[in-house]
């Protein structure tokens, strides 16, 4: 007899801590058994916190606020502070820092080294505070994600890394997963053309043995679903104006819209456009993007119940 699974799906949650424990929280706050974190996991920013020549007491500023630490207490409670907001402090000298800011490469191996021991730390977490549970907890990376995330969450212990690969979630449903996007003007890291992401996800997709009881958990969302309008930028980066007004539009990937029309899983869950959080139908799939305010710590996620081929419910929820 089938039963009921519930699945909990946040997204583009850009290393903020306080949103990752909303996460793992959201397992018992509403009686999930699986958990998906659907990719751009990772911060976007360093913090110094300077050591102040001759003393020992720090400086750092963080959200156009100066703060002058001068205990370990208060140096632990910045990092934390940093962190739940979705960047990286990090302990460094005036000489160290000008070091930096005249050799990219030292900054760039720096930024790595504090995303992978921030998602090793997070999957850690995971495993403390889920192990024993009997909750699934699937974490992707998204196009903003370094590789060495992807590797890192393959390495982990309990967290399960699902990309690439048919996933049974429970014994009806099968989900799969794709981090990668359609190239967007930052050209991202995990970037690729169309015609890659239509292949990557026609290889898993081909190989489901029911569609009809299948999660795409697909990162980039489909093109002109109305899950993926945000402004429309010129090639040096700059909002299109039109009539006075930053214009709008579908960014969105046609790949993803095609592989949705033609396998036609039960449910598909995207991301990647923050400020496009809606609920859509594509033929008989329920596409959903639940957005993200990761910046105000506001963890915005859907929640879907499943059983055999029927969507029994999906609410997007937020706190």
């Amino acid at each position: 007899m089938s039963q009921r699974t519930t699945i909990f799906f946040a997204t583009d949650i850009h290393g903020s801590e306080r949103c990752f424990i909303k996460f793992i929280n959201a397992a018992k706050f509403f009686q999930a058994r699986v958990l998906i974190l659907g990719g751009d996991i990772t911060g976007k920013a360093l913090v110094p916190i300077v050591r102040k020549s001759g003393t020992s007491s720090y400086t750092a500023k963080f959200l156009g606020q100066e703060a002058i630490l001068e205990s370990e207490g208060a140096i632990a409670d910045f990092e934390r502070q940093v962190r739940h907001g979705g960047a990286y402090p990090f302990r460094t000298t005036q000489d160290e820092l000008m070091a930096m800011e005249s050799d990219r490469d030292l900054v760039d191996r720096l930024f790595t080294r504090l995303m992978v021991e921030s998602v090793q730390r997070w999957c850690e977490i995971a495993a403390e505070r889920l192990s024993g549970s009997g909750v699934r907890c699937f974490i992707d990376a998204g196009n903003d994600d370094e590789p060495e995330i992807v590797e890192t969450l393959k390495q982990a212990s309990y967290v399960e890394m699902p990309e690439g690969r048919v996933v049974m979630i429970d014994d009806e449903h099968e989900m799969v997963s794709s981090g990668f996007a359609n190239t967007t003007p930052w050209h991202a890291p995990r970037d690729i053309p169309e015609e890659e992401l239509a292949a990557f996800i026609d290889t898993m997709a081909s190989r489901l043995q029911a569609p009809e009881r299948a999660i795409f958990n697909i990162h980039v969302p489909p093109f002109a679903s109305g899950l993926d309008i945000a402004p429309l930028l010129t090639d040096d980066l700059k909002p299109v104006v039109a009539g006075g007004e930053i214009a709008t539009g579908p960014v969105g990937s046609k790949a993803v819209r095609s592989a949705i029309e033609r396998y036609q899983p039960l449910v598909s869950l995207h991301g990647h456009i923050h400020e496009s959080r809606a609920i859509t139908k594509i033929g008989r799939t329920t596409s959903i993007n639940p957005g993200s305010e990761y910046g105000d710590g506001n963890l915005r996620g859907a929640l879907v119940n499943l059983k055999g081929n029927k969507l029994l419910s999906y609410q997007l929820v937020n706190g």
